[in-house]
């Protein structure tokens, strides 16, 4: 096996590769992830024989696969043939957000057809939130060490697999953020706490990446969210499908496909920020041509994003997107939104109510409610001001 390409490393601020290939899901999927993964060596350049290898996944919550909250089942089949054709052992894992009773996880599982993949494969769904295990992260700019699910640390490497999504906080899920879930559920809710800032966030996720070295990461955007993602958007075909051992290139390159100014999303500017990346040359493209989809909706911005720092305190209540109890008759009264804030603004009467004051806008209720009664809502004058923005940024 020839050495795998590696991923980006503080101050390597180079051109990576990043692959993409149109694509639908269907019977020519296996053939185009075999085209996506070809100028990086195939996988059995990237994997050795042996290997066990963690296929990490994005199990937001249960959600069937024409959803695009989860990692779709049949994106996730390619890899783990292509994994073990190379001789390699993967094994399938994530960790939820929030409690994750072993009942709640394998409902997830089975809903977005991704237990019903690993059966038909034979390749193992591995429990993470019982094992956690410490990550040293020397040189992390905000954190010096994680809490991870050790099965991530076990394996000999991690290959990345997850949907293209907007996201309210970061403005997309992507390579970067999909680490994320390697911390146990309801650990994340004491990150949230600690990196309130949008900036400070998306730091913390890029000293997690730096931290993990995944060794590849393939973004599904055959099947994409657009809008209030990563879990109240809505599903979009937009017929990509991303490859490359450099996930913060290959966030750029989501940037762009779905055209975002790259600047905009919080993990590539605080990468930019870092010498990571040079955003104004973030990539190399093997297969087919990035080209914007300019009918994306991406996730509304508020205060945070379109309002003057000094000003941000001031215009928290009018323009500040927050989460709200939506659907009222499709809470399941759970708790899970109450489990997973780390500053206790949410009490349950019984259904969810929120502490505006306390809460501090990570969105993690939102992301992680079960029924999709809980939304972030955005004021009328952010979402206005939004769409004027946007106008103006790709009129022409």
């Amino acid at each position: 096996m020839t050495d795998p390409p590696t991923p980006r490393t503080e101050g390597a601020a180079r051109p990576s590769l990043v692959s993409h290939v149109r694509a639908v899901h269907g019977p020519g999927l296996a053939a185009a992830m075999e085209r996506a993964v070809a100028p990086f060596g195939g996988w059995r350049t990237l994997v050795s024989p042996g290997e066990r290898i963690a296929v990490k996944v994005n199990l937001l919550r249960a959600a069937p696969p024409g959803a695009a909250v989860t990692t779709h089942p049949e994106t996730l089949r390619c890899i783990l043939q292509g994994l073990k054709e190379a001789g390699a052992r993967p094994f399938v894992a994530d960790s939820p957000g929030g409690a994750n009773p072993a009942a709640k996880v394998a409902r997830a599982w089975r809903i977005s057809g991704i237990a019903q993949v690993c059966r038909e494969e034979r390749v193992e769904l591995v429990d993470v939130d019982s094992a956690p295990a410490p990550l040293a992260c020397p040189d992390g700019r905000l954190f010096r060490a994680f809490t991870v699910g050790g099965p991530f640390l076990d394996a000999d490497g991690i290959v990345q697999v997850g949907p293209l999504k907007t996201h309210v906080l970061m403005r997309l899920t992507g390579g970067v953020k999909l680490g994320f879930g390697c911390v146990p559920g309801l650990l994340k809710a004491q990150l949230h706490v600690r990196a309130p800032r949008r900036e400070d966030f998306a730091d913390m996720l890029l000293d997690l990446y730096l931290a993990l070295q995944p060794r590849f990461t393939v973004i599904d955007g055959v099947l994409a969210m657009e809008g209030q993602g990563p879990g109240g958007g809505r599903p979009l075909e937009l017929g990509s499908l991303f490859a490359a051992a450099d996930a913060i290139a290959l966030d750029a390159a989501l940037a762009d496909r779905t055209a975002h100014e790259r600047a905009s999303i919080y993990t590539l500017a605080r990468a930019a920020g870092r010498g990571l990346i040079d955003l104004d040359d973030p990539y190399r493209t093997a297969g087919d041509p990035v080209e914007p989809f300019l009918g994306f909706l991406p996730a509304v911005k508020d205060a945070p994003g379109m309002v003057p720092a000094h000003f941000r305190r001031l215009a928290r209540r009018s323009v500040a997107a927050r989460p709200r109890l939506v659907r009222a008759d499709d809470c399941t009264r759970c708790g899970d939104c109450a489990q997973i804030c780390g500053v206790r603004a949410i009490s349950l009467t019984p259904q969810p109510r929120i502490d505006d004051e306390r809460c501090v806008r990570c969105y993690a209720c939102a992301e992680i409610c079960p029924s999709g009664a809980l939304d972030v809502v955005t004021p009328t004058a952010a979402r206005l001001l939004g769409r004027s923005r946007r106008r103006r940024n790709f009129s022409g």
